[in-house]
Order: C-alpha cells, then structure tokens, then sequence
C-alpha cells in the first residue's frame, strides 16, 4: 500500500468520525434548544412584543382544557402581558416530560409524532412553572400566579413552538 493511498484514508477516517461526532452532538442540543426558545418566549412576553410571542406558537395552537386557540391566546396576552413580570428559577422551571404520544424527550432523544403520519416531526412535552409578578405603574411587582402547563412543542422550521397545552392552573391566577 502506498503512503499517498494510507494518509487519504486516514483523512477519509478522521473526517468521518469528527462528521459523526457532529451529527450526534446536534441530536443531544434538542433539550438545550428547546429551553432557549422557551426563554426568548418569556423574554418576548415581558417586553409585550407580539409580534415575537407570534413566533413562538403554531398557528394549530390548542388548549385541551378550554378550547382556547392562537388568536385567543394572542388577545389574551396583549390585554394583560406587558404588566406581568416572569421570576423565573433556572434549575426548575422546565421539566422535560414522557410525550402525549408514548415517546419520550430526554436528554436528546427524538419522538416522531402521531399528529402527522406523512412526515416525522419532532416533539416534546414540557412542564413549566413561573411565578408571574404583576406590577402597577411605580409600584413593585407583587406576586400573581404561580402558572404552571404541560406543553407540547413540535420543531417547524428549524423553530420549537407550541401546538399544544393543557394543565393550565387558571383557577390559581391572582393567588400567589
């Protein structure tokens, strides 16, 4: 075997793991992504910008428990969510949870959803919790609701959004 032959597969070889070692390392970021787009959600809520809170959710947005849709929940935020003000516990406020459809997303792991057969798509189910902090024009926040879902989010170009919620503790508002 000539020198040339052996350091080119060499090459080939090294290429081929770091590719691979790549390819894996972008499948185990799905958790550290989906907290991000949660967080610019959050971001997004507090600076009462709607036009990036839109983003954030699937036009077949639906809560299970109300019926509530995306043009719902929009009105909702726009009359109430400039004044809310999100505290947030970094270690907790995201519990990644076993799928509605028997998967489960953990530490990297994918489910292929039974919403849509044709094509796989990507999911995962979420618990958030966030002490919401309502505040007067001069006044400190005072506590609000302790708001606590379960969210179901689906990758749509190349973004998570909510397409689903449910678990919504909307008796709690007004009594943290």
């Amino acid at each position: 075997m000539r020198f040339s032959t052996l350091a080119w597969s060499l090459c080939g070889l090294l290429l081929l793991v770091f590719g691979g070692s790549r390819i894996l390392a972008g499948l185990g970021d799905r958790e550290v992504q989906v907290r991000r787009q949660l967080s610019a959600l959050v971001e997004a809520i507090q600076e009462d910008d709607q036009e990036r809170v839109r983003r954030f959710v699937s036009r077949s947005y639906m809560d299970e428990d109300t019926g509530t849709e995306r043009r719902d929940l929009r009105s909702a935020l726009r009359d109430g969510g400039g004044d809310l003000v999100p505290e947030i516990d970094a270690a907790t406020w995201i519990e990644f949870l076993p799928s509605g459809d028997g998967g489960s997303f953990d530490s990297g792991s994918v489910n292929s959803s039974s919403v849509d057969r044709d094509r796989a798509e990507e999911t995962c189910t979420v618990r958030v919790k966030v002490l919401l902090r309502k505040g007067a024009l001069g006044q400190p926040a005072e506590p609000y609701w302790n708001f606590e879902a379960e969210l179901d989010l689906r990758l749509e170009r190349g973004s998570w959004k909510i397409f689903r919620s449910r678990g919504v503790n909307l008796d709690q508002r007004g009594k943290a």
